[in-house]
């Protein structure tokens, strides 16, 4: 589809991004995502994607900027776990229950909590490790939703990946910031920008 070449635009900014290493260029991919969701129309839930996408460039924006400000992790996280729920409100519109997401999500649940406990909370204490946990539940509950949509094939799973690859760049923030993996960092942005640009092209199919 012709506007499906929106996208453009946003896979360049996160090249320049990639390449340049300029922060601007990272809110601009996220904005610009939002910006075409909101081109789509803002009264069949696009409105509930553009204000989580808008939401999670704030978020973004903390973690960029820590330097000096211990407290924007957790401001960070926060803001994440906002646009994660308003991505929720957005899927559950026209959500439909079946079993085999329940079933899929409840152990990729049971296999997380043993990641998070076995990676990243032990040495964590006060805010994080409460933060941790419940971030992820709700990451894993926005995946759920996602699943559950009744909405066309493409869109359905375009929208169902950007979720997924919201999830795996932030695991891979966990790898890098808790369990000093630091090869992990490498895969944080391309997974952070594609999953917006992905929710972006679930309403362009």
């Amino acid at each position: 589809m012709i506007r499906l070449l929106l996208l453009i635009v946003p896979a360049a900014l996160a090249v320049m991004r990639l390449r340049l290493k300029k922060y601007p260029y990272s809110a601009a991919v996220t904005l610009s995502c939002a910006a075409i969701v909101a081109l789509t129309g803002l009264d069949d839930g696009g409105a509930l994607m553009a204000i989580g996408l808008i939401v999670s460039a704030v978020g973004d924006w903390m973690l960029a900027h820590q330097a000096g400000h211990p407290d924007r992790f957790i401001k960070g996280v926060g803001l994440f776990a906002a646009g994660h729920l308003w991505f929720i409100a957005y899927a559950a519109r026209t959500a439909a229950f079946a079993l085999w997401p329940v079933i899929a999500i409840n152990a990729l649940t049971a296999g997380y909590a043993l990641y998070l406990t076995r990676r990243v909370l032990p040495g964590q204490t006060g805010l994080i490790s409460a933060a941790l946990p419940l971030y992820a539940l709700i990451s894993l509950c926005g995946l759920l939703f996602a699943l559950l949509r009744a909405a066309p094939v493409a869109d359905k799973a375009l929208y169902a990946l950007g979720i997924a690859s919201i999830i795996f760049s932030d695991t891979m923030i966990a790898e890098n910031e808790f369990a000093k993996n630091k090869r992990a960092a490498r895969w944080v942005l391309p997974t952070y920008y594609l999953c917006h640009i992905l929710l972006a092209a679930s309403r362009l199919v």
